[in-house]
């Protein structure tokens, strides 16, 4: 039967992947899913994307490092941090190929059972009420902006019947709620890449190979 692999925040950390697909990802027909922010801050954007670009079973979700580079695209007043910069530099001529790819990303993935976020959902709202900012960006729900990451996390007050699967809230270990699976465990600064296998819930962590990165707090 083929497997669902929700594969956590891969920031550009092409190395860390395959060696996390080496431990999962056993037949071609298993359907890849990544929670966003497939590019930025790692050390190899150009080869992370090509992969997903050419791979016909891999998918993503939009993350708010995609968004970003979209809205600097579209001449959108954003302020772009130096991991962009070297993004686009690194992408060099198939930027525009990245944009066209990135424009075309849902901004959540319905598997029945499971929603997939980048980062997380009003809690009593409809999946398909929910903002873009929201999706990209929330963490705690009492902040004045969803990134905010001071006040109640969405995730404890989510009672939804689809579990979500999301990232950009990086913890230690893989976040795991009733209804709700943090997995983005870091791999960009030093820790673990984490998928999580449907449908029987399976996770996977791979570490990193060094720090590319340093956490924000």
């Amino acid at each position: 039967m083929p497997k669902t692999i929700v594969i956590g925040d891969i920031h550009g950390c092409y190395d860390e992947l395959q060696q996390l697909l080496a431990e999962v990802d056993r037949k071609p027909e298993n359907r890849l899913i990544s929670v966003g922010d497939v590019i930025t801050k790692g050390p190899e954007n150009l080869r992370v994307f090509k992969f997903f670009q050419t791979r016909g079973n891999a998918e993503a979700v939009l993350g708010n490092h995609e968004r970003i580079l979209l809205q600097h695209s579209r001449g959108e007043p954003v302020a772009l941090e130096p991991a962009h910069f070297q993004a686009i530099d690194e992408l060099g001529y198939d930027f525009e190929r990245f944009i066209e790819w990135a424009a075309r990303l849902p901004h959540y993935i319905d598997l029945g059972s499971h929603l997939v976020v980048h980062a997380g959902v009003r809690p009593g709202r409809a999946i398909e009420e929910q903002t873009v900012e929201d999706l990209t960006e929330l963490r705690a729900l009492d902040g004045d902006k969803p990134g905010s990451r001071v006040g109640t996390p969405w995730f404890d007050r989510y009672e939804g019947e689809k579990k979500v699967i999301f990232g950009h809230w990086v913890f230690a270990h893989p976040l795991i709620r009733k209804n709700a699976v943090g997995i983005d465990t870091g791999c960009v600064y030093g820790e673990n890449l984490t998928a999580m296998v449907l449908p029987e819930e399976r996770l996977v962590s791979v570490p990193a190979r060094r720090a590319y990165a340093s956490k924000k707090e």
